[in-house]
């Protein structure tokens, strides 16, 4: 007959995480804004009793850039014996609300866990479960605006002229002519005569030339 094993026998394997930092300025790094979210991210794991395995920074770079250290922590979670991923707060891991849902859908449909600390979300809980939810609804609500905003943006280039939707040119810079031949004829040099009229020099020059009255 086997044995049957009691709970006390049983041996819980601690979970085990990767943490991820990151600062965009360099006034950033030289502060202590990556030792304050390494610092929570440690005290969190201790308190929980959980394994950080380590934490991947990526110094003085911008969310919307790449991010070697964001891949590499990636990679190292979807390892069979990484539990979860973690970060202090979620702005320092998405480029936006709705990337930050993508990467945790996958993250769920790998069976790994997702923590923002100061977010207090932890899909691991109830109450992460409903955070994580109403962030769903905002990705959604962020979604609809961004794209009635393309929507805007395309139909107002119609109307005006560009079919594309491509942005427009700057409207052209309007020059009195009369008043850069009195300001010629007093002998004022080309760039003097555009400071006056409050134009660029350049702008001035080019446009004379193609009028055929520039003359050095």
């Amino acid at each position: 007959m086997n044995k049957k094993h009691s709970k006390s026998d049983r041996v819980i394997e601690q979970a085990k995480y990767v943490g991820y930092t990151r600062v965009s300025t360099a006034k950033q790094i030289e502060g202590n804004s990556l030792q304050y979210q390494t610092d929570g991210i440690k005290k969190y794991c201790e308190f929980n009793d959980i394994v950080l395995v380590k934490i991947y920074t990526d110094k003085g770079i911008s969310a919307f850039k790449h991010r070697p250290a964001y891949v590499k922590a990636l990679a190292h979670l979807f390892d069979e014996d990484i539990t979860g991923f973690i970060v202090d707060d979620f702005t320092r891991f998405g480029r936006s609300t709705i990337d930050l849902l993508s990467t945790i859908s996958k993250m769920t449909d790998a069976n790994k866990n997702f923590v923002s600390i100061k977010n207090n979300i932890n899909l691991d809980t109830k109450e992460g479960k409903l955070l994580l939810g109403i962030l769903s609804s905002l990705a959604e609500y962020e979604a609809t605006i961004i794209k009635e905003r393309l929507e805007a943006g395309k139909e107002y280039a119609r109307i005006n002229g560009t079919k594309s939707g491509k942005p427009m040119h700057r409207p052209e810079i309007q020059i009195n002519w009369d008043e850069v031949k009195k300001y010629r004829d007093r002998k004022l040099s080309w760039t003097a005569t555009a400071k006056v009229l409050a134009i660029s020099p350049a702008t001035l020059i080019s446009r004379a030339k193609k009028l055929g009255i520039y003359a050095d």
